[in-house]
């Protein structure tokens, strides 16, 4: 990706929002599915901004209780680095391990042995690099879950004690300072790079901060289900289109401006049908890991594609599989096992008497 996030679960028992779940799932898709073939769907970096909004929305609901009942500041950030850390650390191992084969191999590669070290040294502490232009060199969608964390500070400093209005004129403040920047650049692909550092923060601001003020709002507990399928068609729509009468910039600002707000919204009012929440709640489980490690796996499956001339529908189809079932695989032989050995090296007693936190 929290996800962003991809790495949020949109609730947890009857409170669980299953539509939210499928949205940040096909939102991860998008994202994996941009960096192999960014013709399948040319705007999947929109997701990014998605996945703010969600996290924000998910997290204030799930810690703002917790936070009026006495959580502070330290017990919730290694809450949080417990949740966050093990994937994006598993993410750079495997990329650092593909840089070094490549710069071994004397494959093409921006950085050189000493470069990959000290990116990988950074990049572990989930920390940007020093060493090159994209703040996360090895795993380039690293940095939107840097910025999930400065988001994740700021909630826990500020944005619980502030009210609508405020979070209200943070996300105004946000979208007018951010909308210039995107019709000159050009789109809304921009956050990556250390020249852009401060868009990267205003668009976080804007729809982390926006995800938490819709979790100010009332929420109704008995959610209609069956509309939640429209959910999903808008979201692909939203993700996948082709630019036709707009250009790209106007398009990528309705998009984070307008669209992501609106399918937060949505999302939280409506829940899918039977035969399809299964599948959502799957997806959405398995969004963080995919985010996290897809990067990693991009060059082998090209080359698998050129190699054996495999059609380009086909080959989309293999690889978002293929990363299903490997995102599977890192949750359950990895992440799980990593979450429980943190959190009892963090607070053995309570991680002995209460299951990790899934959001």
């Amino acid at each position: 990706m929290r996800a962003p996030n991809p790495a949020e679960t949109a609730s947890h028992g009857a409170d669980r929002y299953v539509t939210l779940d499928g949205m940040r799932g096909i939102a991860a898709l998008a994202v994996a599915l941009f960096h192999f073939d960014q013709s399948l769907v040319p705007h999947g970096y929109l997701a990014v901004d998605f996945f703010f909004a969600l996290s924000g929305f998910v997290l204030y609901r799930a810690y703002r209780p917790r936070w009026e009942a006495g959580l502070g500041t330290r017990q919730f950030l290694l809450q949080r680095v417990v949740r966050l850390y093990p994937l994006f650390l598993l993410g750079v191992l495997l990329t650092t391990a593909l840089a070094v084969h490549k710069v071994t191999h004397g494959l093409p590669f921006g950085l050189d042995l000493r470069g990959i070290a000290v990116s990988a040294m950074f990049n572990a502490a989930m920390l940007p690099s020093p060493m090159d232009m994209p703040l996360f060199p090895l795993n380039v969608p690293s940095w939107s879950l840097f910025f999930e964390l400065v988001a994740n500070v700021a909630l826990i400093v500020l944005l619980f004690r502030l009210p609508r209005l405020a979070l209200a004129a943070i996300c105004v403040f946000a979208a007018v300072n951010l909308a210039p920047i995107i019709l000159d650049h050009g789109s809304g692909n921009i956050g990556a790079l250390w020249g852009e550092y401060g868009v990267a923060l205003l668009r976080t601001a804007f729809s982390f901060t926006f995800g938490v003020l819709v979790g100010t709002l009332p929420q109704d507990h008995a959610r209609p289900s069956g509309p939640g399928l429209l959910c999903f068609v808008l979201i692909v729509v939203v993700l996948a289109a082709q630019v036709s009468r707009f250009s790209v910039a106007a398009y990528d600002l309705g998009a984070i401006l307008v669209a992501s707000p609106v399918l937060l919204l949505i999302g939280t009012r409506v829940e899918p049908g039977r035969f399809i929440a299964p599948v959502a709640t799957f997806v959405g489980d398995m969004s963080y890991a995919l985010y996290a490690v897809h990067w990693a796996f991009i060059g082998l499956f090209r080359h698998i594609r050129d190699t054996l001339h495999i059609p380009q529908l086909p080959m989309a189809a293999i690889f978002l599989g293929a990363m299903l079932a490997l995102a599977w695989l890192c949750v359950r032989w990895f992440d799980a096992p990593m979450r429980r050995r943190m959190g009892q090296w963090i607070a053995p007693r309570q991680t002995a008497r209460v299951p990790l936190p899934n959001v």
